[in-house]
């Protein structure tokens, strides 16, 4: 079997998760959806890279992400034991009180959600980096929105007292995965796993996680599958080959923005800071001090359980 013939094999048994898209110039993309925790997922992203010998591939990460590429299970394991105080008051004078906990509550759960499932997250993106390396002059590249813009849109969109509500419901949730969750998690995109826990309570979730990042998302894809320059003709081009490796809960917004001009310049652009009212200059440093205190309570309280 030629590996044309083995790349047709493989669509038509994938047409569920992989989406054959038109590109300028009679060029192809190929978006695979994929599980974050699935061995499957894995397998097929090696089979389309090898098969198509893609001239670009492009990444659901950000240049934040990228040890997701090198990173092995013992040091994701490590990192996830050492997550404390000193990393929590880094994030805050990163950020503020708000989005400080708010993230380090995030990689808290995630590093949770890691060690129950025992299988090191992006495997997928692994996958793909080590196949496209195998392939002459092919560019990886990383097209999902920086994860910093990420998080401060989407817990931006969320008034204080909704994000002491995210904040309560992380500190609060000590359920555990059984067996059966943790198989469903193998064969599921962890966003769809996430909008369906938090979806309903925080719909500025879904715009950002979802909405905007299929956006940011499709415009890293057009861009890569611009036909690219031919060197042995001057002035001529070549149609562009990309494979997109997505999780699945992106693909319908990729498909439906596919043929759209897509601009990011609102999500990239640095809003300027409105000057503080007199009542935020007053009360703010106060509500800030008294809430860090309080969740820092709260925080110290359910860890020394968790120890105990």
């Amino acid at each position: 079997m030629t590996p044309q013939q083995e790349l047709s094999e493989l669509l038509s048994k994938s047409s569920s998760t992989i989406s054959v898209l038109e590109a300028p110039m009679n060029g192809r993309l190929y978006v695979v959806g994929t599980a974050h925790f699935s061995e499957e997922s894995q397998r097929e992203v090696a089979d389309l890279i090898r098969l198509a010998q893609p001239n670009c591939v492009v990444l659901e990460l950000c240049s934040s992400r990228a040890n997701l590429l090198k990173i092995d299970e013992e040091t994701i394991f490590r990192d996830a034991k050492s997550i404390d105080a000193r990393k929590l008051v880094a994030l805050i004078k990163k950020t503020s009180v708000f989005h400080g906990l708010l993230h380090y509550l995030m990689i808290k759960l995630y590093a949770d959600l890691t060690a129950e499932l025992k299988v090191v997250p992006g495997g997928e993106f692994r996958s793909a980096y080590n196949e496209a390396s195998n392939i002459p002059d092919c560019k990886i590249v990383l097209g999902d929105m920086p994860v910093e813009l990420t998080l401060k849109r989407s817990f931006g969109a969320l008034p204080w007292y909704r994000k002491l509500k995210l904040i309560w419901i992380f500190i609060t949730n000590n359920q555990k995965l059984t067996k059966e969750d943790i198989e469903q998690l193998k064969n599921l995109d962890l966003l769809d796993a996430l909008m369906k826990e938090f979806g309903a309570s925080f719909p500025e979730f879904k715009k950002v996680l979802i909405d905007e990042r299929d956006q940011y998302l499709t415009y890293s894809l057009q861009r890569a599958s611009q036909p690219i320059p031919n060197q042995f003709q001057p002035g001529g081009f070549i149609p562009a080959c990309v494979v997109g490796v997505v999780g699945l809960g992106h693909i319908p917004g990729i498909k439906n923005n596919w043929n759209k001009q897509i601009s990011i310049d609102y999500l990239i652009k640095k809003e300027a800071k409105k000057p503080p009212s007199v009542l935020r200059k007053t009360v703010s440093p106060y509500l800030k001090i008294s809430t860090f205190i309080g969740i820092m309570a709260v925080l110290g309280y359910q860890f020394s359980k968790a120890n105990h």
